[in-house]
């Protein structure tokens, strides 16, 4: 690992869920989604999910809720400068493409998940170096994905979350839950979109507040020319849905090791759990037995609605065996047990990471006592562990 130095951006990427990691078609997994009472009890088995803890919001966005009712825009926005003209250094923004989700009105108490699948009107192959994102008050998420599908769903439709986020096929580009925020890539590092790239915009909303809300989100994408990448972007998705918290005690996972991919460099990490989450702690380490070096949060508080995003210039590098070790770390305040799920009343364990050069989306995850159930060691990765991930969605659930 080289000497880096950090940047600390106040934004998160907010609850992915390991339902499923396989090469095939795309899953296209759909339910019916209608609104639920938030604090009610029982089993999440939908689109919808029940909250059973105290959810803090993050605050109205102060813009606008309807947003663009067409499609896609492009704007060809000049060189890269400041708002005072000084030239920042980064290769000039091409074009900018949007899209959107919503629009839907939801009573006070209610949450749900709906998805949007949209084809944006780039006519050739384009190199996406940032990704803005704003959300209507109320939003938990919003995971906006790159997708194969071939058929556009324009209207917002009941889904459950997360479940194309390891079909293979649907790869997760930003996942937030803050009013606005940014991903920018280091300069020379893109995305790859592919001619009339097809965009699926999942958004959770949970409405906390005591009037109605509409639930809306915008995304943009930057694009740089071709002759501005240097290297491709991809996505690494790393944790443990091994979580067993009992009432009215405090609990941490012991330090899991998940391995690197040989040559890849790191520039942005952010944790993740569900409100009852105090910490996730990385570390850069050369194998399962090194003690490792801290890289996450560093001297940043871990909130769980904002979880700080830090970015590595110059990047963090592995070799062969080289990996991360994390844990997480909760205060279980309700007097119920609480396991692993995407609903607000669970919890989650993971953390990712954005890295260069592409070779492909990779999710791990440590099995922890799941393995005494199920012969697939003490963590699976996809797609290296090949025809098998199509177990994932079984051992998970």
């Amino acid at each position: 690992m080289r000497a880096v130095v950090v940047v600390v951006v106040p934004l998160s990427f907010a609850s992915l869920i390991a339902l499923g990691c396989s090469s095939g078609t795309n899953q296209g997994a759909e339910t019916t989604a209608s609104d639920t009472d938030a604090q009610s009890s029982g089993a999440d088995t939908t689109g919808t999910t029940d909250t059973g803890v105290e959810i803090t919001g993050t605050g109205d966005t102060g813009g606008d809720t309807t947003g663009d009712t067409g499609g896609d825009t492009t704007a060809d926005t000049g060189d890269a400068t400041t708002g005072d003209g000084t030239d920042t250094g980064r290769p000039p923004v091409e074009e900018q493409y949007t899209t959107f989700v919503g629009d839907w009105t939801m009573k006070p108490g209610k949450e749900t998940t709906k998805c949007v699948l949209k084809r944006l009107t780039n006519p050739t192959e384009v190199w996406v170096t940032a990704i803005h994102t704003k959300l209507a008050k109320g939003s938990h998420h919003l995971v906006v994905y790159r997708s194969t599908s071939e058929e556009e769903k324009p209207e917002p439709f009941g889904c459950t979350p997360f479940t194309e986020t390891l079909s293979g096929d649907t790869i997760p580009l930003i996942i937030s839950q803050v009013p606005e925020e940014t991903l920018e890539l280091p300069d020379g590092v893109a995305f790859k979109f592919q001619p009339n790239q097809m965009i699926r915009v999942e958004a959770h909303y949970l409405n906390y507040y005591d009037e109605d809300i509409v639930a809306h989100g915008d995304v943009t994408f930057d694009t740089i020319n071709l002759d501005d990448v240097d290297a491709e972007a991809d996505m690494l998705f790393y944790g443990t849905p091994d979580i067993d918290l009992k009432p009215q005690s405090e609990h941490t996972t012991p330090w899991h090791f998940l391995d690197v991919w040989e040559g890849t460099k790191v520039f942005a990490i952010t944790g993740h759990t569900h409100a009852l989450g105090t910490n996730v702690e990385v570390k850069w380490a050369a194998d399962k037995d090194d003690p490792g070096e801290d890289i996450y949060p560093l001297d940043q508080p871990f909130l769980w609605s904002e979880s700080p995003v830090i970015n590595y210039d110059p990047p963090l590098e592995f070799d062969d065996g080289e990996g991360f070790k994390y844990r997480c770390t909760w205060n279980n305040t309700t007097d119920k047990q609480v396991g692993f799920g995407e609903s607000a009343n669970k919890e989650m364990c993971f953390f990712w990471a954005y890295y260069y050069p592409s070779k492909g989306y990779r999710m791990c995850i440590n099995t922890g006592s799941y393995a005494d159930r199920y012969p697939v060691g003490e963590s699976v990765c996809c797609p290296d562990f090949g025809a098998l991930c199509s177990l994932i969605p079984t051992f998970i659930n």
